[in-house]
């Protein structure tokens, strides 16, 4: 449950950050640089093999 609201927080607080992107009162916009797919697929198995190996010492005690 906690994590469907941290991504609810996520996807409202861009979405609010690309609304207000140029319009009237809204802020300035900052190119930021793009991740690719294959960037992306390894950072995540990087999180992924941390949390199993965390998991297994967990486990093993």
């Amino acid at each position: 449950m906690k994590i469907l609201l941290a991504a609810g927080a996520v996807v409202s607080s861009a979405g609010m950050a690309a609304a207000g992107c140029g319009g009237i009162g809204g802020g300035v916009c900052v190119n930021v640089p793009e991740i690719s797919a294959l960037d992306g697929v390894a950072a995540i198995a990087v999180v992924l093999t941390a949390v199993a190996l965390v998991w297994e010492r967990k486990r093993r005690v």
